[in-house]
């Protein structure tokens, strides 16, 4: 394979050696001083800057390293003075110089190692960027079978590709503070996803990826047409895909009378649903009812009742709840008739009217018709469906910033999606074809609780496809500004990590707990991140790599102005 340029040209030098540790070593950096840089063959040469890139020389090996700090010796400091200058005196800087990896001169292989320390005396050159860009690809082969991601941050001629399992197949995090450039940086990796024709499926609860254009589908999740006119593809997500721990959460009965009769209510309406000859107006009446039909077609249909996304008519629900408020048995105290149900218990139906009241209210809203009313609307889980099987279509962007927080309705339905996509991944269907399930605000979607302590759900769904989707062909992409509330062992099985600026420090100690090749050094660069520009750490790369994300194709829209369109 060989070096891509020479590793060490005297027009770059930089300094000599004095001091060797372990991980660190020391420069003499006789150009420090100079106020403005060189260029050397048409790339700038700092020649002593904090964050430049520099080689070691070696007799089989070039080091690679990162200058973190230059200061001058106590006896020096008072050189640089403008009044001193008269005194001739020269100024001697030091550069401390984080060792990062090893190139073979000869086959240009990169070791993350350092097989070979170097030696007081040996010179240190300013790395050609094309020397550092062969460091971190460790690839060859043709461009367009790469993602394009970035360039380095004083060469914008000097792209940064990677392959796509390299990003994508260990999952990937994109972190960073509001302003950083993290979306941009999701729009950057969807653009290339749609380039290289794969299958994304984007949770967007802001709305500021409506501009993607190319290979992309729009839904809407929640809201309703602004006009006639309103050209935008409105879905539900139907209650039967939400599972009875959702909807408990959602609607919170009580621990003691009703908790159980949301339970009798639900199985009750399922079993209409599949005999519709035990109803009246909907209801299944029990009250001074024989049980045996019941009984009889509950254990013709268990099967059907227990499956996944049983349908039912869930406007009846508070309604249903009466209904199961009966006596055990009928007859009377001294002849009793197990063979029926009781008259009603008024007694438990005074005990459910505030349950009762929170459904009515719930169901019949307006916000929430997307679930409890779709109507018209498409069924999004068949709508996905469709997506995965058209090659139109790279990209599905479910827009959810008019699902309501109320009733945690948005955190519920994004969670009950997720077990939607487990469940497809472990039916063999991303075998051949791989999805990827981009989350935009991930911290809105993880590590919580939903509901009381009687009905307590947790948001685990988008923690499972991390965990345990990579084997099934279905990977998670990760953004979020708020990595202190990931879970750890979410980022832990992240292979990628595209860092933004990030400045509060307990996101800056997360991300290098969870990034096991960030050091302290190159964490320091973390807060003073300019826009666009990250730090690009994963499994598949050598080092820790400054970088600055390249324009995407349809950049997002995250003006304020915008986001209330």
């Amino acid at each position: 394979m060989g070096l891509p340029t020479a590793a060490f040209e005297a027009g770059r030098y930089v300094g000599s050696i004095v001091y060797v540790e372990p991980a660190v070593v020391r420069l003499n950096l006789p150009h420090g001083t100079i106020s403005v840089a060189p260029s050397y063959s048409g790339h700038r040469v700092g020649r002593g800057e904090v964050g430049e890139f520099v080689v070691i020389e070696g007799e089989t090996q070039g080091i690679l390293g990162r200058i973190t700090q230059i200061r001058l010796l106590d006896g020096d400091r008072l050189t640089v003075e403008p009044a001193r200058k008269s005194e001739a005196v020269t100024a001697n800087p030091i550069g401390s110089v984080q060792l990062l990896l090893s190139i073979d001169l000869a086959t240009g292989k990169i070791s993350r190692g350092i097989p070979e320390h170097p030696r007081i005396g040996q010179y240190a050159y300013a790395a050609h960027p094309d020397l550092v860009k062969h460091a971190i690809e460790q690839n060859g082969g043709e461009a367009g079978k790469f993602v394009e991601l970035a360039h380095l941050p004083q060469s914008p001629t000097t792209r940064i590709s990677f392959p796509p399992e390299s990003i994508f197949g260990r999952h990937c995090a994109v972190l960073g503070t509001t302003g950083g450039g993290k979306s941009w940086t999701l729009a950057r990796l969807l653009g290339e996803i749609a380039r290289h024709r794969g299958k994304a499926i984007l949770f967007d609860p802001s709305g500021e990826f409506r501009t993607l254009n190319d290979r992309a589908g729009h839904v809407w999740l929640g809201g309703q047409p602004a006009a006639a006119d309103d050209s935008r593809f409105f879905v539900g997500f139907p209650h039967k895909h939400l599972s009875e721990s959702d909807l408990f959460a959602m609607f919170q009965p009580s621990g003691g009378s009703q908790s159980p009769k949301l339970r009798e209510a639900l199985q009750s309406l399922k079993l209409l649903h599949l005999a519709p000859e035990l109803g009246t107006d909907g209801l299944l009446i029990k009250a001074q009812q024989a049980k045996a039909p019941v009984v009889n077609k509950q254990t013709e249909h268990a099967a059907a009742l227990r499956q996944p996304g049983a349908a039912y008519d869930i406007t009846k629900l508070a309604d249903q709840i009466y209904e199961e408020c009966v006596f055990p048995t009928g007859g009377f105290q001294n002849n009793p008739n197990p063979a029926n149900w009781g008259g009603a218990d008024v007694n438990g139906r005074g005990y459910c009217t505030t349950l009762v009241s929170r459904i009515s209210v719930l169901v019949h809203s307006a916000e929430m018709a997307p679930v409890f009313a779709p109507g018209a609307l498409a069924d999004l889980t068949e709508v996905i469906q469709e997506f995965l099987a058209d090659d139109r279509y790279s990209i599905l962007r479910v827009s959810m910033e008019d699902l309501p927080f109320e009733h945690h309705t948005r955190e519920l339905v994004a969670n009950a999606l997720g077990h939607h996509l487990i469940k497809l991944a472990r039916r063999g269907a991303f075998k051949d074809k791989p999805l990827i399930v981009a989350l935009d605000e991930a911290h809105q979607f993880l590590n919580k609780s939903i509901g009381d302590e009687f009905n307590r759900v947790r948001l685990e769904s988008f923690a499972l496809i991390a965990k345990e989707g990579r084997k099934y062909g279905l990977h998670a992409l990760l953004a979020t500004q708020r990595p202190r509330d990931i879970p750890e062992d979410v980022l832990s099985q992240m292979g990628m990590f595209i860092v933004h600026r990030l400045i509060n420090e307990k996101d800056r100690q997360i991300v290098e707990q969870a990034c096991g090749s960030l050091d302290a050094s190159a964490a320091s660069f973390l807060p003073i991140l300019g826009q666009g520009e990250a730090l690009v750490i994963g499994l598949d790369t050598p080092m820790t790599m400054p970088v600055q994300i390249l324009r995407p194709v349809n950049p997002p829209d995250s003006t304020p102005a915008a986001l209330w369109k």
